[in-house]
């Protein structure tokens, strides 16, 4: 087989046998790859067991440029000037507000803000008449021990009625904690008549 018209050369022909010439050992053929796929086929079949681990350092550094390039773009923050405390000045005395409204209850009657109150209805009377002009309606109750559960709800609930929108409790522990004294009310406070 040669070369035609139509046919390619054989590079790998045997060569043409010499009469009387003895023959030589038949060499192997070297098989030479033509086509590219099967160069890429493993030479055995089992399956990889291993993580690869290049493309997984490459998707961490993309994700680690990623937040790095994020991060400082989300930090928000205020620029503030704190105001320096001067060593030299004394401490200003914090004054008590005048301005708040306490109830008192015990158990030789009621108080709104130290002067006594006789009734219930003085008591709805008097606080309408503080809290109609007062933006702040707040007020704190401030009840003995040994007063009736009763009457400070009742007086709470005329408090709410006279236009009180938030209500403090003050008890005796509060009192000493902060280091006041639990003083009685002031003499002339009147007993309120129960209700019937």
């Amino acid at each position: 087989m040669g070369a035609g018209y139509g046919n390619p050369p054989n590079m790998f022909e045997p060569p043409a046998r010499t009469p009387g010439v003895a023959r030589a050992a038949p060499v192997k053929k070297r098989r030479w790859v033509i086509h590219s796929h099967e160069a890429t086929q493993p030479k055995h079949t089992d399956t990889m067991s291993d993580i690869n681990i290049t493309p997984l350092i490459d998707v961490m550094l993309v994700l680690l440029i990623i937040f790095m390039v994020v991060t400082p773009l989300t930090q928000k923050g205020m620029d503030i000037a704190l105001p320096q405390a001067t060593p030299n000045q004394p401490e200003q005395q914090k004054q008590p507000d005048t301005n708040q409204v306490v109830l008192g209850l015990d158990e030789t009657g009621m108080t709104v803000n130290k002067s006594p109150v006789g009734t219930m209805e003085e008591l709805a009377t008097r606080l309408r008449d503080i809290f109609q002009t007062r933006s702040d309606k707040t007020i704190f109750v401030r009840a003995s021990g040994k007063v009736l559960y009763g009457r400070v709800v009742e007086a709470m609930d005329i408090a709410k009625g006279a236009g009180v929108e938030r209500i403090g409790i003050i008890s005796e522990k509060m009192i000493t904690d902060a280091g006041g004294v639990v003083d009685a009310p002031p003499e002339g406070a009147a007993v309120p008549a129960p209700n019937p």
